[in-house]
């Protein structure tokens, strides 16, 4: 927004907006420099946040970039979680010559130099035990990454950390296989959705068919958390990225995934339930209807297992609970009733 002073208003009115379609948290893998944060800030200070708000740390300077993380983590700790604001490590941009960007195909390869200070902020965290994210469009991106986790995970468990890679649009079984043996994680957004020809065209025929390969993943017991990139690549919201792995179709309709790389509905479900807040660190509170949990919930305008596939995008709740309180209303709880006139 034009003026400071709105921003906390106009995150506010899109955060309500998101708990109009069901959601109760995120997490955010780089707003931006420090301002960026002031608004989510502004509004837990309130009282009046509306979703649980994780976040990451992501270099603000190209070069030196593990300098600059020691310099900002001095007087933090590895994580923190306060209920309702949640500092989740690192992440996603490291170092940026080992950022592949957008890249659709092959061919990315990142200096040394790159590979040695992405070394340097790796055997930091794992010290630290600092939980980190990383960007990697391409299965090239992953592999020079994996390349650097390799060693460090040589003289540190990465598991209890859950360190992810994200994107991973053209990712291949065999870096499948090298995350599952280090106890990564792995988050996919939107990408493909929007980017389908864009793959399709980029790479070996058939590769738009298994983007991105959740599929794979899952099957070689991968944690895959769900994410929607947005506001940059993705859109807001959840239930178009949800449709996109139970359907496959991407926009255009000119891209369709083969049967076998589709998800089951249930499976769709759980990356941005159970998942996403296993990803959090919250799993014994959030992600699952069970007792003893928070309430965290949505009721939805339609019936989500059943409905036609193609309209899963146009879900939205007609009643929205964080902790049990009323986030969003269409209509369904009854009015209070009016006071009395004295």
């Amino acid at each position: 927004l034009s003026h400071t002073a709105d921003r906390p208003a106009g995150l506010q009115a899109f955060l309500r907006a998101m708990n109009a379609r069901g959601l109760t948290g995120f997490i955010d893998p780089s707003a931006g420099g420090a301002e960026a944060y002031e608004p989510l800030y502004a509004l837990r200070d309130r009282g009046e946040l509306t979703v649980r708000a994780g976040y990451r740390i992501s270099a603000m300077r190209a070069g030196g970039e593990a300098q600059w993380f020691r310099d900002i983590m001095a007087f933090r700790p590895p994580r923190h979680d306060d209920g309702k604001l949640a500092f989740l490590g690192l992440g996603e941009n490291l170092v940026s010559a080992m950022n592949d960007g957008v890249r659709m195909g092959p061919g990315f390869n990142p200096p040394a130099e790159a590979r040695q200070e992405l070394a340097r902020i790796a055997r930091y965290a794992a010290e630290r035990r600092i939980p980190l994210e990383i960007h990697a469009y391409t299965d090239d991106a992953a592999s020079a990454i994996l390349d650097v986790f390799e060693e460090v995970g040589r003289d540190h468990d990465l598991r209890p950390l859950r360190w992810s890679i994200a994107h991973l649009n053209t990712g291949s079984r065999r870096t499948l296989e090298r995350m599952a043996r280090l106890g990564l994680a792995y988050t996919v957004q939107m990408g493909p959705y929007f980017e389908g020809e864009a793959i399709r065209e980029a790479n070996p025929k058939g590769a738009e068919q298994d983007s991105p390969p959740v599929r794979t993943a899952l099957d070689l017991g991968l944690p895959v958390a769900g994410g929607t990139d947005s506001t940059r690549i993705g859109v807001a919201g959840v239930w178009q990225a949800v449709e996109y792995h139970v359907q496959g179709r991407a926009i255009g309709a000119t891209v369709l995934r083969e049967p076998g790389a589709l998800l089951t509905r249930e499976e769709a479900l759980a990356l941005y339930t159970r998942q996403a807040a296993w990803l959090a660190f919250d799993e014994d509170d959030r992600g699952q209807l069970n007792a003893g949990k928070l309430a965290d919930l949505a009721v939805l305008d339609q019936p989500y297992l059943t409905m036609p596939a193609d309209q899963i995008h146009a879900i939205n709740s007609v009643l929205t609970l964080l902790g049990g309180k009323p986030v969003h209303d269409a209509g369904v709880l009854p009015a209070a009733p009016a006071k009395a006139v004295q």
